[in-house]
């Protein structure tokens, strides 16, 4: 029996094999294969979905298409690309470059699988930006019966096949659509919570992109706003030490070894929250990078990670339940809780179907291996967001029952009856799948 284990290391997927189809062919005929054998069948992109949503079972079969990643056809006319479904996000945002182009918005993970991240609802933050799948211009799929399909974007069915958690086939190319190569100059600065739900509307409204963090434990909140200039770039050493000082030595090597002591004693969470606080969080910082570097955070420490999308209307709201919540409750939360927001779109299993979101994201370290106590507190936050309508992000973890993804979800119904008649045979249809339905 084959194994793969997530980024993440919180799902370990044992299929019975794990295949790397090259070809459109191979892929053809793998599918009909498992169609016609009955089959369970899924892919695996990155690995970095935090749950099982990519595990096909004992007896089914794990596809990695990273041998299938060519970037395939470049229209610098309407800057779009298109490229074979393996593609990651670096070596995508290398090619861009070369090409002279640029994703539009891109969350703080820019390592993931670019098809994957469409299934799952990726999303970056800015209010005038959908979630990633929107770039999309057209899919071309092998349906779970074995037959090729394209979706462009003026299909009545792209809303169904935009975020479509891995059920209705294996996407197999790509056209996305870019803009020319930018540059993004980030502004990052304290402000006090009060303050951020003051200048709210200012904030969201007169910024490209724009997100603020909480340091659980302590007061301190900072705003990131970035907005597209022709200024020039920061050089190297201040990338250096952003990046590698701050972001990988600071932020994930010197936090692991501190979260590792304090694993012996939760208690030490709200001093090390201070003193990362202290380290990392500058009075203001301006800088200007190169989009996809203005985007990234290096992400080295092992973590697991819930995130929930609701009306934007509520943010400050539900903000303060959460702070409430892990005062009284006494939980120890050793890791940022980040606040994003992006633009509503018509996509039927979209956290953002239907209305402007805000997204509240918060996770627990695991340093050095050790793996604190914090199903309580994921629990909390998952009560907390049901009562707003939350729809959680499909590659992180939540806990929800049928009734209230039916609730939550207006097209709930009508997508899994889409997916029955296109998928006669279930093969694309796993325990997650089963659990999200109340059949598990």
């Amino acid at each position: 029996m084959k194994k793969f284990v997530n980024w993440a290391r919180t799902t370990i997927c044992k299929p019975k094999d794990i295949v790397y189809p090259e070809t459109e062919e191979e892929i053809i005929e793998l599918v009909k294969l498992c169609n016609a054998s009955k089959t369970p069948i899924k892919v695996v992109g990155a690995g970095h979905s935090y749950n099982d949503i990519f595990c096909p079972g004992e007896n089914g079969v794990l596809v990695s298409l990273k041998k299938f990643n060519a970037l395939e056809k470049v229209d610098k006319e309407r800057h779009q690309v298109t490229f074979q479904a393996g593609m990651r996000m670096p070596r995508l945002i290398k090619l861009l470059k070369e090409e002279g182009l640029s994703i539009s918005n891109l969350g703080t993970n820019v390592f993931d699988n670019v098809a994957g991240s469409c299934a799952t609802g990726y999303h970056g933050s800015g209010i005038n930006y959908r979630i990633f799948s929107n770039f999309v211009t057209k899919f071309e799929i092998i349906t779970p019966t074995g037959e090729k399909k394209v979706i462009t974007k003026d299909d009545p069915e792209y809303d169904i096949y935009a975020v479509s958690l891995g059920m209705l086939g294996i996407v197999i190319r790509i056209t996305l659509q870019c803009e020319p190569y930018f540059k993004l100059k980030v502004v990052e600065k304290k402000m006090s919570f009060e303050a951020i739900e003051a200048e709210f509307e200012t904030l969201l409204k007169e910024n490209d992109h724009f997100k603020f963090i909480w340091i659980p434990h302590t007061r301190d909140f900072m705003v990131w706003t970035a907005n597209r200039t022709e200024e020039p770039a920061n050089g190297w050493w201040k990338m250096f030490k952003t990046y590698f000082v701050s972001g990988v030595i600071i932020n994930n090597f010197l936090h692991e070894l501190l979260l590792f002591f304090a694993s012996f004693n939760r208690r030490l969470i709200p001093k090390v929250n201070q003193l990362m606080s202290r380290l990392l969080l500058p009075e203001k910082n301006v800088s200007v990078y190169p989009s996809h570097w203005a985007f990234f955070l290096p992400h080295v420490l092992k973590q697991d990670v819930v995130e929930y999308a609701f009306n934007i209307k509520d943010t400050f709201k539900v903000f303060r339940e959460i702070i409430e919540m892990i005062e009284e409750k006494k939980i120890y939360v050793d890791a940022p809780i980040e606040v994003r927001f992006v633009k509503g779109d018509t996509f039927w299993m979209s956290p953002t179907q239907g209305e402007d979101t805000c997204w509240i994201g918060t996770k627990i370290h695991f340093p050095l291996g050790r793996e604190p106590e914090y199903f309580r507190y994921f629990s909390e936050v998952d009560r907390i967001l049901l009562k707003y309508r939350g729809r959680p992000h499909w590659g992180k973890q939540f806990r929800i029952t049928t009734e209230e993804f039916k609730h939550n979800y207006p097209k709930w119904d009508e997508f899994w009856s889409f997916v029955e008649k296109n998928d006669p045979n279930g093969i694309f249809t796993n325990r997650f799948i089963k659990r999200l339905k109340g059949e598990a």
